[in-house]
């Protein structure tokens, strides 16, 4: 098989909390022009924050919490076929169900405007059951977690 960490997706984070076996990272998400020189002028760069809970019971390697701190550098690590699936679960699934509800319902109606609010409902009741599944989803979708050296 391949390399091992081509079969993985890994991001840098800074350790924000330690709870028992639980440890909340915050990485921080940059456009690809996030270090460019001219990017406090042109304003195109994009850096958002994101915070990330680890079960260390559940991650890779063996790691306990007093193995973290506050302040610490880390690399959080997802499997590439959970981030397939994460990304199917909220992105891919919600565009097509817009997409065919608004095509349908258009064809049906002949109402843009109906369409487009019935497209933009049904996002309610799929993103309702992400939500309402979310504590299986979180057991799906575990990250691990190494310290930086």
């Amino acid at each position: 098989m391949g390399n091992k960490h081509a079969q993985q997706i890994c991001h840098p984070g800074v350790v924000e909390q330690v709870k028992g076996h639980e440890v909340l990272v915050r990485i921080e998400s940059q456009a690809a022009c996030g270090k460019c020189q001219a990017n406090s002028y042109c304003g195109m760069g994009e850096s958002t924050d994101k915070a990330v809970e680890v079960d260390l019971r559940k991650s890779q390697g063996a790691f306990e919490p007093d193995d973290f701190h506050p302040g610490q550098h880390v690399e959080v690590i997802l499997s590439r076929g959970l981030g397939y699936r994460a990304l199917l679960m909220g992105y891919m699934l919600p565009f097509l169900i817009l997409l065919t509800t608004l095509i349908v319902m258009f064809y049906s109606t002949g109402n843009e405007g109906l369409s487009a609010l019935v497209a933009l409902l049904l996002m309610v009741p799929y993103y309702g059951l992400l939500y309402h599944y979310r504590q299986k989803l979180r057991q799906t979708f575990h990250f691990s977690i190494r310290p930086l050296s």
